[in-house]
Formats: structure tokens, sequence, C-alpha cells
């Protein structure tokens, strides 16, 4: 692959299970290749990194915030870039090998994801040389796509459960992202915890409605829904054979999509 990473967005209404795609699709991908992968959880609520088994890091958005407060005693010629800088790198990046994560958190400002976009735009722009895929993992619904996260997406997994709900927010995200003229690359479809033949029917139906690929249908697994609820780590506790078959399936066609190798 070249040095400009393959940038990966998860995105869809809350409830879906986009952390879950997230945590299974980084599973999978470390099964298949030997690869360079930055993990961003983009989703305020920060929930990916329990489910990757990382039980302490610090947000994009608390950096931001400490930092900012700490400057505000300084004089004028403190050097306020620098300080921040210094944190990003050391307390931001966590690097559990072989992946790399960040959360993105969010700062107290209502509603306000500016200096977050920013700080997070800095650091791609100076890790990008080092990773073959980055893969985010984004907020629920309609929000970020009315911010700057999605400027280096490649493709976005539009993900929906069998609720006319999802169906829904993933035609509004299209629709919003067209309108607002956001390039959100490729958008391809995933259904998940779909529970019968008539649910997959109507997602294919879907998909055939928007002119977008269906990448893949995962249905309902108990031992991952108890895993989600125990909170534990899905890289480290999931038994590899439960959902093998549909990610490498969504990862392969993927892949084909894309022409990627």
């Amino acid at each position: 692959m070249s040095h400009e990473p393959f940038t990966i967005a998860v995105t869809g209404k809350g409830g879906v299970g986009k952390t879950t795609i997230t945590a299974l699709l980084l599973q999978t991908f470390l099964h298949q290749m030997k690869t360079k992968i930055l993990i961003i959880d983009a989703d305020p609520a920060a929930n990916l990194a329990s489910l990757l088994g990382i039980s302490q890091f610090t947000t994009l958005g608390e950096i931001v915030e400490r930092t900012k407060r700490e400057v505000e005693k300084k004089s004028d010629a403190y050097d306020r870039t620098a300080l921040l800088e210094f944190r990003l790198w050391k307390d931001a990046l966590i690097e559990k090998e072989p992946f790399h994560f960040l959360a993105m958190g969010r700062t107290s400002g209502r509603g306000c994801y500016c200096a977050i976009n920013d700080v997070l735009s800095y650091m791609l722009d100076n890790l990008k040389t080092f990773y073959d895929w980055i893969i985010l993992d984004m907020d629920a619904g309609l929000e970020h796509i009315s911010r700057n996260t999605n400027r280096l997406i490649n493709c976005t997994l539009l993900l929906t459960d069998a609720s006319q709900m999802g169906f829904q927010t993933v035609r509004r995200i299209i629709e919003l992202a067209h309108h607002l003229d956001r390039s959100m690359g490729t958008f391809a479809l995933i259904g998940n915890m779909v529970p019968n033949s008539e649910a997959q029917t109507k997602i294919q139906i879907l998909a055939d409605e928007l002119n977008i690929p269906l990448l893949g249908i995962i249905p309902c697994y108990n031992e991952l829904a108890q895993l989600n609820l125990e909170g534990e780590s899905l890289l480290e506790n999931l038994n590899d054979a439960i959902t093998d078959k549909e990610i490498l399936e969504i990862l392969k066609k993927l892949l084909k999509l894309h022409n990627v190798i």
C-alpha cells in the first residue's frame, strides 16, 4: 500500500453495534494480514477502548481542556503549542501492538468539536505515513457529518439493524453528506444483529434502493451480546469462529470494492 492510509468510517444510528463491528473488523484485519492499523474512537462516549482491552487512556478532548486551563495562567510568551504537542504524543496515542489507538472524546464547550477536530487533523497529518489503515468508530446519527472528521475517509460503512429507524438513519446520512458536499468516500451497507431471512431481504432492498453494495449480514450472536454486557475485550475473549465467516466476507468485499490488496 502507499504511504497514504486507507481510511474507513463506521457509522449508523445509536445501538446498531458500530463499536462492536469496529472491534471485529480490527480483529479480522490482524488475523488476515500483517498491517499497521490506527483505530480512532470518534464517539464522545469513548466505549471502544474496553472492547479492545485498553483499560487506561486519555482522550484528545481531555488533553485540550487540561492544556487550555493551564496556559490561561501563563504569560503570552509561553509556548502553548509546544505543551499541547508534547502531551498529545505522550498521553493520547496508545501503542497496543499490533495496533495503535486514539480516542477523541469531547471538550466542555457546548457541542463544539472544533478544537478536537483540529488536533485530530494535526495528528493524522503527522501520523499517516506510519499506517496502512485507519478505522474510525463514529458517533451515532448525523452530527459527525456536519463536522470535519470525515475529510480523509475513503469508505463509509453504513451499519443498520433490522429496524426502520436504522434504515432511515442510513438514508439521512447519505442525503446529508450529499447536501453538505461532504466527501465520505464510497458508501457500503452492513446489516447487524439480523434475526431472520425476512429482515435480511429488507436490508438488501435498502441497499438496492440506495444503489450501494451490501457487504454482509451479521446475525444475532448470544456470546457476542454477553461479552458486550460484561464489558469484556472482544479481541481477548471472543471465540474467533463466532463471527469469522461474516466479518472475513465483509473484509474481502471491501478490499475488492476498492481494489486494495
